[in-house]
């Protein structure tokens, strides 16, 4: 693949369509001969992402989107979510591996997602989250 395949949809707060985006893109990169260990790292980490921007930032509020984009090439996927919310210092959060967190009932999903993908970053004041895995083709 020599041209990067990008796109870019607008998502309501509904779970239903927070699946379906998250079947849409897996399947691309199943397409393009992507493991499975990759293609849990990615899923895994969006469907987190999408999940944070609808609860967090949205507050599922029903009048408010989430502004999903990717960008698959050869070598890489990047995923940027972008929610309407207030934002957030992703730095000010509690590490969840501390003893005292531990039965948190929330507070991994900013762990889990710096765990699975290669590269995070958070942008617009913490209203956008861009995350990069970079691929490996099945042998």
């Amino acid at each position: 693949m020599t041209e990067a395949l990008r796109t870019k949809l607008q998502i309501t707060n509904d779970s239903r369509l927070l699946k379906k985006a998250s079947r849409e893109l897996i399947d691309i990169l199943k397409d393009r001969g992507i493991g499975e260990e990759t293609l849990f790292d990615v899923q895994a980490g969006f469907e987190e992402a999408l999940r944070n921007a609808m609860l967090h930032g949205n507050r599922l509020h029903p009048d408010k989107k989430v502004i999903v984009e990717t960008e698959i090439t050869f070598e890489q996927v990047t995923i940027s979510v972008e929610d309407e919310g207030e934002g957030f210092d992703p730095d000010s959060l509690p590490d969840p591996t501390l003893e005292e967190n531990l039965l948190k009932e929330s507070g991994r999903g900013i762990y889990l997602i710096r765990h699975l993908m290669d590269r995070v970053r958070y942008e617009n004041g913490g209203r956008r989250v861009v995350m990069t895995k970079y691929l490996k083709k099945r042998l």
